[in-house]
């Protein structure tokens, strides 16, 4: 595994001297997730015996833009999609190994960095951690990938196999109820386990005057004298679940906010012991429906596959992300302790390579100039000796401005967009872009949220949305998955939802069209 190290000024790096193009975007992403990201393809092109991916991150102020070049990615995408073809399970098996490896993984985070002393550790041995959790999490994401690798261009194994079966076998008219319940999770996710606990939490001490006690009192340390008990079971639900929205660099969901979901329910009259009722009825339901449809379309063995692997892979790909999401909580523990060692921010030295990070240790001087410049602009790129290289500052912008092809997109004209159907409904309300946590405070309930690609960090404005658009996205994105699980009208995938509407115009979304527009 390669260090991350700021080049000599004077030296350039390309990805095989060919022009690199952005395939998506994302947010609140710091360096020290850059990096271990555009590390794990060496590893991943050695554990699967494929060409190895060019990919690279730029960020700007924790924006950031995933860079591709075209022909390395191509390349890899036919070796897997060849695996695929020879071995019929091979989808299967990289969604079993990859929650063993993220179980492994957050077994060995919470033991090595979140339960362990580390005040009392040496300076090697913070450093000596910091790798290891590179190491390991570069392995997950080596994993991870293989999906987006699969899904190149025009094909798609999963989503692209199962609409092929269904358009097949079925009358028009019957798809969606067939793919609906088809690619409904398997299994819970660990954002809907919380979401459980705390309607648990609310039925065990649900009564009147505690409904009318929360629907009056919105911090949650006003309610400690009249309910104790209520208050200290949502300290330990946070305990327990605020980790779940921290994707990257958090933060991690405290009691109050929390609370502020209990009042939400309180105020949408959600009675939490019919709630969990009908969860729990829903599981039911939907497992027997599943199995009825498989039944009724006579599926050959691969067609079975692929039936039950939609809601599986549905499962799959947002828990391998919250495997990651909880490996980082952990790793805050850490850089903590090695910013305060240093005299520095968190954020400073989640922006500082690891090299420099040992060196201020060891010296007792932090560059915070580097810090700050990395935090404020950053390229993480791959040399050809299979390491990550650091560019920051202007030399970043340099390397952007040479080796980046303008983002051409799609004409932003107009006043309504299309899109793929997520969640059916129809709803009216006005346009919130939302995009990060920093942006969540306009959201109001009965707001359209729009948004490039939802987050685990932005599900609280979720919660509010009456609709949800997105220019990205497809059958496994954030947004599909958890606009199924709160029943929100979504569409996604739409490409300039967010330069077509502006926060506070009047949208009409009818889902079920995939159709999005002004009013």
């Amino acid at each position: 595994m390669g260090m991350p190290a700021q080049l000599e000024r004077k030296r350039t790096i390309e990805m095989n001297s060919k022009k690199c193009s952005i395939i998506a975007t994302d947010y609140n992403s710091p360096f020290v997730r850059n990096f271990i990201w555009v590390d794990s393809f060496p590893i991943q092109a050695k554990q699967f015996g494929i060409p190895r991916a060019q990919m690279a991150i730029f960020s700007r102020d924790d924006d950031i833009e995933y860079l591709v070049e075209g022909q390395s990615w191509a390349a890899a995408h036919e070796a897997i999609r060849q695996k695929t073809d020879s071995d019929k399970n091979f989808i299967n098996k990289i969604i079993d190994e990859t929650n063993r490896i993220g179980e492994a993984f957050n077994e060995w985070s919470d033991k090595h960095i979140q339960q362990a002393d580390l005040r009392n550790e040496s300076n090697a041995k913070l450093i000596e951690l910091l790798s290891k959790f590179s190491q390991k999490q570069s392995e997950m994401y080596a994993y991870g990938i293989i999906m987006p690798l699969i899904d190149f261009q025009n094909f798609s194994f999963v989503e692209g196999n199962l609409k092929r079966i269904l358009n097949e076998k079925l009358p028009s008219g019957e798809f969606a109820k067939y793919y609906d319940a088809l690619t409904m999770p398997s299994h819970n996710s660990f954002a809907q386990d919380q979401e459980q606990d705390l309607l648990r939490l609310m039925a065990k001490f649900d009564s009147p005057e505690l409904r009318k006690q929360v629907a009056s009192k919105p911090n949650l340390q006003e309610l400690a004298k009249e309910f104790p008990e209520f208050c200290r079971g949502l300290e330990t639900h946070a305990q327990k679940h605020g980790w779940v929205y921290y994707v990257y660099a958090g933060p991690v969901f405290k009691a109050q906010q929390f609370y502020e979901f209990v009042r939400e329910h309180i105020a949408n009259g959600i009675n939490p012991t019919k709630r969990l009722a009908e969860i729990e009825k829903q599981k039911t339901e939907v497992a027997k429906q599943k199995e009825k449809l498989i039944a009724s379309l006579k599926p050959d063995e691969f067609e079975e596959m692929i039936l039950r692997l939609a809601g599986k892979l549905v499962w799959a790909k947002p828990r391998r992300k919250d495997y990651q999401s909880k490996s980082y909580w952990h790793l805050e523990k850490l850089l903590r302790e090695i910013a305060r060692r240093c005299g520095a921010s968190l954020s400073q030295v989640r922006s500082t390579p690891f090299d420099k990070l040992a060196q201020a240790l060891q010296t007792g001087k932090f560059d915070e100039n580097l810090a700050n410049e990395v935090q404020k602009v950053h390229i993480v790129i791959p040399d050809d000796n299979g390491n990550s290289q650091l560019l920051y500052g202007k030399q970043a912008e340099k390397y952007y401005d040479e080796n980046v092809e303008p983002h051409a997109g799609e004409s932003a004209t107009g006043s309504q967009v299309q899109g793929a159907t997520a969640c059916p409904g129809k709803a009216k309300g006005h346009a919130k872009i939302i995009n990060k946590p920093s942006q969540m405070a306009k959201m109001q309930k009965g707001d359209i949220l729009i948004s490039t690609a939802t987050t685990p960090a932005i599900v609280p404005a979720m919660k509010k949305a009456a609709a949800i658009v997105t220019d990205e996205g497809g059958l496994t994105c954030h947004a599909a998955i958890v606009s199924r699980e709160l029943g929100i009208p979504c569409i996604v995938g739409t490409r300039v939802a967010t330069r077509i509407f502006k926060d506070g115009e009047e949208v009409e979304v009818d889902a079920a069209k995939g159709i999005a527009r002004k009013v």
